[in-house]
């Protein structure tokens, strides 16, 4: 029998699971198994099991769970009782596996055997396939969680350092990345980090590594860098980063909504330190108390003092849906600051790396509205010469005046004149009159009501206006409603809010009410008209709407897109909710609104194969076609539900949607939103204990991985995957696992054990007749032979896939095919078919969306610059190459900007131009190593060789050259 422990807690025999029992009988299988096969007493066990609650009749239940154990256990399995305690004797096990292999691949490294410690490192770390015994409670388990993640993470450390001392550290630059996020105080990953891009040409993020980690040691330990951090910065020392172009300047201040009142010495005070220079100033206060109002009325008033921009950020730091994700916001600013979408970094560190290289030599603005806390708005500060960012927050931010030299302001409710003329403005605002005389004691006992909070006046001035009612009604109404609020929640700051809202909420029909209660509930940052209609199964939502938006609890930002104005306003949408609805009809409307995503989902160009049904389908008011384009917008949606619907259910909905996005993410390159969907789904899976969604959605994490460039992680999931095809007698899934680790085998240049695993792969598709799987190996396979200098079979191989490919109407992956028979032509020497091949991809990949290119058009146009270059057309040749390069960046494929690079080289190394292929070569070689990428290495190097240039050398890329985009 073998027990794996090193993730979720299974055991297998004879190719099946074996059953463990109730959750204290796997921690006691988890107790003797941190010990096998030395006996634990009982006492021990109890330990473990109990901690300090120890029942008085522990040792009845410790030998009670050990018989059922016993009871369990397969013939040759034991549990046997000895003078010192039980012992587990006659089981395999990952967690003792996982120990011998590491101090095997130390004794390797300790004799100099590197590649093959490496190698043994790499089938440790493999054994992992999540948190140690994950779901198993119990003091000792919590224990052993601790060692062996420690255990993990140095293992992880000294496979990084054995594959820089071999040359190919740049495999692990995101997972570095990753780790270092993880453990900001942790020295020798900093080192590791510093080293793998020092040896990339990436200097100065190096160096900007270093900065960052003494910093944080100097102010949390009052300690400098140890020797390993302090040798890895010696290294980097004299280097320094290009400048990066300028861009078209963003301008996202929120429009001021009517006049600005009050706030006098505020404003002058705040205005005066950003154009003094101020780096950082902090806005501080109570909820509904102005803060955002007067951050953006600042802002607009030093808009000419910021001329390359101003970018605005609601990070959500109190909403009941959880702050923003600050790596999130960071993708939004590179995006606003000209990047394009598809080459955002995956990693939270190089978005941050990014977005201060985008700022060189700029002034921009950064208006952080609503932080949850220092450590939340401090990945997104400029931090650098001539940017300011504007913060506010509920809480006090001291820390960033400590630490980051933070400029505060403390803003309490407004003084009663301002807030009478607060009050009159708005009223003013909403042109109306109201019916009785507009008296001076009226306005101030509203005022008074309200708090004096500018939120709480806002909203009660809509409802006035709306409801037409006199200022004396409208302060009697407040009272009334004041009063039950404040007698409800006796120590809730934000009383008079909700007193305000109240009025407001009163005042609506039960259909908006409602409605509000359900907005309230659901997940995603707004909504749009349709998904409204889903949500409620109606078919006419614009009503109920327009009376919202009148009241001001809605604002509609988009035409036909809804969100609450303020996060205020949703928690008390959802405090209503859930005091007055029923959790059937909110599930009812949350399923109908994953059923309308799904359908969006599939716009997009989602496979509808796996979809599970959550609910009725798109309705007669969901008939109308929702475009590529439209339903791209809702991408943000899409993942705020299914990561809702991972912690909350339902799961099925969670791991569908994901599924669903697996296939436009990879298409669009749209790789952090396809690593976020495929955790999300992995999760909800195996919190529904969903085996085959569990193996589906690791498979789908295993293409985004290897997509990424993060092999390793990749290999984990492959590994669990073809465990639990084998045990639960899935061999689709089995051919899938293999064919995914043939193309990880091909990409890092292994090329017979490439063909095997998807020779393998292709006899699995034939098993089950999966004709389109079929293709895609088939088109796997045909790469792995033209690497092998095979161009024959590779034909035959792809000429296979493009039928097939054609029967299916998959007119993305016959384009694909198109382009790389062409290279199996170019290589037979039959270059007229060749041409043409490469002409029918790139024409095919331009139908539908001609604005979005397509990997089959980036690479098609390269080649054909390849092949005008060696007819000696250079002009020809040049503007084909730059398209191809151009279209693989726009599209942010860093494997295909790998190829085209190299093609450009070869151009130009044909056209007699050394000094121009040298800088792409060496372009691809950089970025290949960086993916783990072999035949982009072999490339490289061999077109370097040609020039009598060795790949180490790295001179500055000719003028005008990009650098490759990171993540």
């Amino acid at each position: 029998m073998r027990v794996e422990v090193l993730g979720p807690l299974s055991a297998f025999h004879a190719g099946r699971e074996v059953p463990l029992g109730p959750p204290r009988q796997r921690a006691v299988l988890v107790a003797l198994l941190a010990r096998a096969p030395y006996p634990v007493p009982t006492h021990r066990i109890m330990a473990d099991v109990w901690g300090e609650d120890v029942p008085g009749h522990a040792p009845n239940l410790v030998q009670k769970y050990v018989s059922g154990l016993r009871r369990l256990l397969p013939a040759g399995a034991r549990i046997v009782l000895t003078d010192t305690g039980y012992a587990l004797e006659g089981c395999e096990c990952d967690l003792a596996e996982f120990e011998q292999l590491i101090a095997h691949a130390q004794d390797l490294r300790e004799k100099g055997g590197l590649e093959e410690a490496a190698r043994t490192l790499t089938r440790a770390i493999g054994l992992w396939r999540g948190v140690y015994a994950e779901g198993v409670e119990g003091p000792g388990a919590e224990l052993e969680r601790e060692r062996l993640a420690e255990r993990l993470l140095v293992a992880r450390e000294d496979l990084y350092a054995l594959d820089i001392e071999l040359g190919r550290g740049e495999r692990h630059l995101a997972e570095l990345t990753r780790l270092t996020a993880r453990h900001p105080l942790r020295e020798r990953p900093h080192a590791l980090l510093m080293r793998v891009l020092a040896r990339s040409g990436r200097q100065a993020e190096a160096l900007d590594t270093y900065t960052r980690v003494r910093r944080r040691l100097v102010e949390e330990y009052g300690a400098e860098p140890g020797p390993e951090l302090r040798a890895a910065h010696q290294e980097v020392l004299d280097t320094s980063a290009p400048p990066t172009p300028s861009t078209e300047p963003p301008s996202q201040l929120p429009l001021e909504s009517g006049e600005f009142v009050g706030r006098s010495e505020d404003v002058a005070r705040i205005v005066g330190q950003l154009r003094d220079g101020a780096p950082l100033i902090c806005i501080e206060g109570t909820a509904g108390v102005g803060k955002t109002a007067l951050a953006v009325h600042c802002a607009h008033q030093v808009k000419d003092a910021f001329p390359d921009g101003q970018l605005f950020a609601d990070l959500r730091g109190f909403d009941h849906r959880g702050p923003a994700d600050p790596a999130e916001v960071l993708g939004f600013f590179l995006r606003a600051l000209g990047t394009p979408a598809r080459q955002v970094p995956v990693d939270p560190r190089d978005r941050a790396d990014a977005l201060r290289s985008r700022l060189q030599g700029r002034r921009v603005l950064f208006v952080l509205d609503n932080a949850a806390d220092a450590e939340h708005v401090r990945p997104l500060l400029p931090a650098t010469a001539g940017c300011a960012a504007l913060i506010t927050s509920r809480r006090a931010l001291v820390s960033l005046a400590v630490h980051d030299g933070a400029l505060l302001t403390w803003l309490g409710v407004l003084p009663p004149g301002d807030s009478a003329a607060l009050l009159r403005a708005a009223l003013g605002t909403a042109g109306r009159t109201a019916p009785d005389q507009d008296t001076d004691q009226a306005v101030a006992e509203i005022a008074r009501l309200c708090g004096h909070l500018p939120l709480a006046l806002r909203v009660v001035a809509a409802g006035a206006a709306r409801g037409r009612l006199g200022l004396n009604d409208v302060a009697h109404a407040l009272a009334e409603v004041g009063s039950l609020e404040v007698s409800s929640l006796p120590h809730d700051e934000r009383a008079s809010v909700r007193a305000s809202i109240g009025l407001s909420y009163r005042h609506l029909d039960d259909e908006a009410r409602k409605l509000l209660r359900l907005l309230g509930s659901l997940p995603g940052l707004d909504l749009s008209l349709q998904a409204v209609a889903a949500a409620t199964g109606t078919t006419e939502p614009h009503r109920l709407l327009a009376a919202l938006t009148a009241a001001n609890l809605l604002e509609q930002h988009a035409p036909g897109r809804f969100r609450f104005p303020h996060d205020l306003l949703r928690e008390y949408a959802w405090e209503r909710a859930r005091r007055e609805d029923g959790e059937t009809d909110r599930q009812a409307a949350l399923r109908q609104l994953i059923a309308w995503y799904t359908y969006v989902a599939q716009a997009l160009g989602g496979d509808p194969s796996p979809v599970y049904t959550v609910g009725p389908g798109p309705g007669a008011h969901q008939e109308a076609a929702v475009t590529p384009r439209q339903a791209r917008r809702e991408l943000p949606n899409l993942l705020a539900t299914v990561e809702y619907a991972s912690q909350h259910g339902p799961y099925p909905a969670a791991w569908t949607l994901a599924s669903l996005l697996h296939g436009p993410c990879k298409q669009q390159s749209r790789i952090p939103e396809w690593l976020s969907a495929a955790e999300a789904g992995l999760r909800a899976a195996r919190r529904a204990a969903n085996r085959r969604a569990e193996a589906e959605l690791a498979l789908n994490l295993v293409d985004a991985t290897l997509t990424a460039g993060m092999p390793q992680e990749a290999e984990r999931h492959i590994q669990r995957v073809l465990r639990l095809a084998d045990t639960h007698g899935w061999p689709d899934l089995t051919a899938l696992a293999r064919e995914h680790l043939g193309r990880s085998r091909w990409i890092s240049g292994d090329l017979d054990a490439a063909r095997t695993l998807l020779t393998q792969a292709l006899d699995g598709y034939a098993a089950v007749h999966d004709h389109l799987r079929t293709a895609l190996a088939l088109g796997a396979l045909a790469r792995v032979e033209i690497d092998a200098g095979d161009a024959a079979a590779a034909h035959r191989l792809g000429t296979r896939a493009l039928r097939l490919s054609r029967a299916h109407l998959r007119r993305d992956l016959e384009a694909q095919i198109l382009v790389e028979l062409g290279l199996t032509h170019h290589a037979l020497g039959r270059h007229r078919s060749a041409r043409m091949a490469f002409q029918a991809g790139v024409a095919l990949s331009r139908d539908g969306e001609p604005d979005e290119p397509r990997r089959p058009e980036a690479l098609g146009q390269s080649y054909l610059g390849v092949l005008e270059a060696e007819a000696g057309r250079a002009e020809e040749a040049r503007v084909l190459c730059a398209k191809g390069l151009r279209a693989a960046r726009r599209l942010g494929d860093r494997w295909a900007e790998v190829e085209c690079a190299n093609a450009f080289g070869h151009a130009d190394r044909a056209l007699g131009a050394p000094d121009g292929a040298a800088a792409h070569y060496r372009h691809a070689l950089r970025l290949a190593r960086s993916l783990g990428y072999h035949r982009g290495q072999r490339h490289a190097t061999e077109g370097l060789s040609a020039l009598g240039l060795p790949p180490e050398d790295r001179p500055a890329p000719p003028s005008g050259a990009r650098s490759a985009p990171r993540g």
